[in-house]
């Protein structure tokens, strides 16, 4: 029998690896002066664990995301595409900066970027 193929999850490092990623992360985005004032009155240890969760989810890792459903967490928060945008360039820099191998960062940003509608609270051209 042939082993099971290595998920994303697996590829980044598992749970150690995703929880680097979202810790470079939010260096990167609480430095940035279009970001940071969204996280003013944020737990960020709490906010680092949930956000290491979901990914985690998104990468085909445990299901371990407890959550609020995004759109609602987001709802009236002003944040709009350039905000997502800024975020996700962030995510990049964080995944370039763990040497994380540039196929694996394509499928990180591709499945980011399905959220952006439920962040946004944007819909796109179908609905």
């Amino acid at each position: 029998m042939s082993e099971a193929p290595e998920t994303l999850y697996d590829a980044l490092g598992g749970h150690a690896g995703v929880a680097a990623v979202v810790d470079e992360m939010y260096v990167r985005v609480l430095a940035d002066v279009e970001l940071a004032h969204f996280f003013a009155d944020t737990d960020l240890e709490r906010l680092k664990r949930m956000q290491t969760a979901f990914i985690s989810a998104m990468v085909d890792g445990p299901a371990n995301y407890s959550g609020a459903e995004l759109t609602e967490i987001h709802r009236g928060r002003g944040i709009e595409r350039q905000h997502f945008s800024r975020f996700c360039s962030h995510m990049l820099d964080a995944l370039n900066e763990r040497e994380v191998k540039p196929n694996l960062i394509d499928q990180v940003l591709g499945r980011l970027a399905m959220f952006s509608d439920k962040v946004t609270g944007a819909t796109n051209v179908g609905g």
